[in-house]
Formats: structure tokens, sequence, C-alpha cells
């Protein structure tokens, strides 16, 4: 699923070349659950926008489901980024001025998937991840473990088949965050490849590896040893989302 090779982002500034990611070469299989962790300033977030397309790499050869990004040009990549991937955020980022189905049917729009499939879709997503009947809502009615369900329903609206989540659960209490550990468990069985960046050793235990950084370069790559497993939220329909997931294919 993600192949890089000598993967660098440097960045100039005045008071000198701060090298954010160091050549790293890694590789992640379809179907694994990465987490990537490090201490604050390690690159593990600028290595995970690089590989989500939201920025360029200053070296090196990054290669997603068999496409080489690297050599893609801006307009490229967005189309890449949007057809392809499914991002979830420390802070949701869901816009307060529409309702949850509009969130949810965005990146259906710059897609230009017809309007009815989006508010379909986005209806489906939301009775998946255990709103159902909320399409209507806006997230500032919503609990932080709520509007994080939206973001993740709004990460699979183009079917992906690699979800990239930077610091999920940093912004909720430690019951809710195994709740979306739950799901991205769920996720993943369902064969969706996740590479997540999280700051938290119990939340890294869910994944079935772990990539470790310092000054922009892996120190380690492992294994996860008795992994942990979460059970997604009481509402959440597993069947729902494993049938829907598998009819967008």
């Amino acid at each position: 699923m993600i192949d890089a090779e000598s993967l660098q982002r440097y960045f100039k500034l005045p008071q000198g070349e701060v090298r954010a990611v160091d050549n790293v070469t890694m590789k992640v299989k379809t179907g694994e659950f990465v987490a990537i962790m490090g201490p604050s300033g390690s690159g593990k977030s600028t290595l995970l926008y690089v590989l989500g397309t939201m920025d360029h790499p200053t070296g090196g050869s990054l290669t997603i489901d068999g496409s080489r990004l690297d050599e893609m040009g801006d307009t490229q990549r967005s189309t890449f980024r949007n057809s392809r991937l499914g991002f979830v955020f420390q802070s949701f980022h869901l816009l307060p001025r529409l309702n949850l189905a509009r969130n949810i049917a965005l990146p259906m729009l710059y897609s230009r998937v017809p309007v009815e499939t989006r508010f379909s879709r986005a209806e489906s997503l939301l009775r998946a991840v255990g709103l159902p009947g909320a399409a209507t809502r806006y997230p500032t009615e919503l609990s932080g473990g709520q509007c994080q369900r939206v973001a993740i329903a709004r990460a699979l609206a183009n079917s992906p088949k690699l979800i990239l989540a930077d610091e999920p659960t940093g912004n909720l209490d430690s019951k809710t965050g195994l709740d979306i550990m739950g799901i991205f468990q769920n996720l993943n069985d369902a064969g969706i490849t996740l590479v997540m960046v999280t700051h938290d050793e119990v939340m890294a235990k869910h994944a079935k590896r772990v990539i470790r950084m310092l000054d922009g370069v892996i120190i380690d790559d492992s294994e996860v040893v008795s992994r942990l497993f979460a059970p997604p939220p009481a509402e959440f329909d597993s069947s729902l989302f494993r049938k829907k997931f598998k009819a967008m294919q």
C-alpha cells in the first residue's frame, strides 16, 4: 500500500535547515494497522502529511497503492488525495455551518458524485458509525466522540483503501478514545489500511505495528506484542458498515 524510499522533508529557516523527515524508508502492506509514535518535533506528523499528499517531499520517492506521488503535480495529488485517501484529525475539522450529512458529503461533492448518491451514502455512513437519524444535526450539537465518529464517516465517503489519522484520540477522554480504537479495528478488519499518529502508548497498542521516530528518522519498527482490542460504541452497526463498505468498493 505504501512504499517510501529515502523520503525527505526539509525546511529552510533563518536559523538553518530543519530535517523534519530525514531519509525515511518504510513500507506498509495492504491491510496493516500502523501507529507512528515519537516525542513532539520527532517528525511523525510531518511524515503523515507527506504520506497524505498534503505536503510535498523534498526528496526521495513515495508510492501509494501503485501511484508514484512524488512525481505528481499539485492538481494530480489533490485528485488522488480526495479519491483514494481518507483523513481523520485530532480537531475533527468539521464545518460548523454545515449539517452532518453535508459535512460527510463534501469529499463526494469534489469527486462529482451525483447529489442523491452523496446524501444517501452520508446517511448510510452515519448509521454505520452509530448516529442514525442525525443527518440534519450540526457539529456544535455533538460531543467530541460523536464529532470524531462523523469525521470517520466523512473519511469513508469515497471508499478509500487507506485512512491516515493524526492524533485521532488526542481531544477525547480515555473511554471515548477506546470507542474510536474499536471503530478503527473494525475498519481494519474490513480490509482498510490505517496509519495513525499518536502519542498515547495505550492507543498505539491497538495497532498491529508501531513505528517510532526521533529527530526525523525511524528508530524502531516492530510488531505489537500483546495487542489490545476495544469494542466499538454500542450503537456502532458493524454489519451495516461492512455491507455498505463492500458495496462501495
